[in-house]
């Protein structure tokens, strides 16, 4: 049995390195590596930049010890070999030349303070902690939702509101106001059970956006019924729960094209 942990790990807020001068570390990781600097107190002694998928904080005015304990940070780049051209043409401390470790290539950097920086470059071009798990996610949200349409065309609103959270809120056009929670939604789900028949819909180009824990789908929608075609815009925000996906917000609108 796995033990019970009341208290979770929500994601990582940031790296820290401890430097002693901010200023001149600032500026390696600002100009040598080019990253975007976000915050910066000369007060607070604390610095910190944007890697992408995780950032990187500096804590100044540390006595930096001759040898550094501790792990690394590992950032992605496109071409390995170029990074490298470029750090020494800057003055930066390249450690030799990048190792092939077949599934990557990576090479060691040293900061002002002897801090180490990975560049790393993956063999599949992916980069980031989560890319396989953000694209499994992406194909569960869209196959819940595709399921639920499955549903839907068949006259049956129990899909949605099956993977509908308890605090989902509504929209469509039909509606001179939104509509807020799960109750209501069944109430008004309820109202038009039975009465789509779809001969045939389309998916169109889906789109997922991670967020942590939550997540946006947005997709075109064309519904077919007896000789008449409905297209539709979706916008469907989805949260992550303990029992998986669940919908808090719901935008229908209809398309409409510009003359």
């Amino acid at each position: 049995m796995h033990p019970e942990h009341n208290m979770k790990i929500r994601g990582t807020d940031f790296v820290m390195y401890q430097v002693s001068n901010l200023a001149n570390a600032a500026r390696f990781y600002r100009e040598t590596l080019g990253l975007r600097q976000e915050i910066y107190s000369e007060e607070w002694q604390w610095a910190e930049f944007n890697c992408g998928n995780v950032t990187l904080a500096l804590k100044g005015g540390v006595n930096v010890p001759e040898v550094i304990p501790g792990g690394r940070i590992a950032l992605a780049v496109e071409d390995i070999q170029s990074a490298c051209a470029e750090l020494k043409s800057k003055g930066a401390r390249v450690l030799g030349e990048p190792i092939d470790y077949s599934v990557c290539r990576a090479v060691e950097v040293l900061d002002p303070d002897r801090n180490t920086v990975i560049l790393h470059q993956r063999a599949d071009g992916s980069c980031g902690q989560n890319s396989a798990t953000d694209d499994r996610d992406a194909a569960t949200i869209i196959a819940l939702e595709r399921a639920a349409l499955d549903r839907w065309g068949k006259g049956d609103p129990a899909g949605f509101l099956e993977i509908s959270s308890p605090d989902v809120v509504y929209f469509d056009p039909t509606l001179e106001r939104r509509m807020d929670g799960l109750a209501a939604l069944t109430r008004f789900y309820d109202g038009l059970r039975g009465q789509v028949h779809l001969i045939r819909y389309e998916l169109l180009d889906p789109k997922v956006q991670l967020c942590g824990d939550a997540a946006v789908l947005t997709y075109n929608f064309t519904g077919e019924t007896d000789g008449k075609t409905d297209r539709w815009n979706c916008t469907e925000v989805y949260r992550r729960a303990p029992h998986g996906w669940r919908i808090i917000q719901t935008h229908w609108s209809l398309t409409k094209t510009v003359q």
